[in-house]
């Protein structure tokens, strides 16, 4: 079972996620709404404080995991785009196996 803090993070990601896939008008407003809903109805526990400061943390830790995310895609991007140019030589000096090589009795499977 999720705690209070756990529950309003769950919350406040997927309002934040669906204001923002469906572009609905006056996004702020409303996830600030939502927001104030969540915490009387879900997460009674928490101070308008601790509300504050768990929002701060996630929008900190959302960026630099944006950060994060961008270098990942790029980094995988380049591999994807080098590996198009190696030749099988290459292929087998990195991962030890020729490419497109046959499984012995392979055949038989077929």
């Amino acid at each position: 079972m999720l705690n209070d803090r756990e529950r309003m993070t769950l919350h406040f990601c997927c309002t934040i996620t669906i204001a923002k896939v469906t572009g609905i008008p006056h996004r702020d407003m409303i996830i600030e709404q939502m927001i104030e809903g969540i915490r009387k109805n879900r997460c009674r526990s928490l101070s308008d404080g601790e509300i504050a400061s768990l929002l701060e943390d996630i929008n900190e830790e959302m960026f630099a995991g944006s950060n994060m995310f961008k270098h990942l895609i790029d980094e995988s991007q380049h591999v994807m785009d080098e590996s198009k140019h190696l030749t099988d030589e290459e292929i087998w000096s990195k991962t030890g196996e020729w490419p497109n090589k046959k499984m012995a009795g392979a055949e038989r499977w077929k």
